[in-house]
């Protein structure tokens, strides 16, 4: 678990971040982290964006189409990252080809958000 420091709950994280399709799989997969891991610090944005392989076929001096996608962003405890960070790939379908991308950076502090039992969804 997170060590407090200088009275401030939290400690060393990880930044989880992958761009998705926008199909709806952001929701899911953020339902499916806070059932399975709690997780509570998370976000998702829409952007537009060019996969890699389709900017390569596109004809030379054209930038091709853009289309819409989710920019998902999961903060975690260093200690249970490389697990979320693999249910993020197996859920989202990171396995399949052209389903997005996904990458985790280190984060040398994160405060926990603790939602109060009685909120509402």
């Amino acid at each position: 678990m997170s060590v407090a420091v200088a009275g401030i709950p939290g400690g060393a994280a990880k930044l989880i971040t992958c761009v998705l399709p926008d199909d709806g799989t952001e929701r899911r997969l953020l339902l499916l982290l806070q059932e399975a891991h709690g997780i509570t610090r998370a976000d998702s944005v829409s952007c537009r964006g060019v996969a890699v392989l389709q900017a390569a076929k596109a004809p030379r001096n054209e930038v091709p189409e853009a289309v819409l996608s989710r920019v998902v962003n999961v903060v975690v405890d260093e200690a249970q990252a490389e697990t979320v960070f693999d249910f993020i790939c197996t859920h989202a379908g990171m396995t399949e080809p052209g389903r997005g991308s996904v990458y985790m950076i280190a984060l040398n502090f994160a405060t926990p958000l603790v939602m109060p039992t009685d909120a509402t969804q």
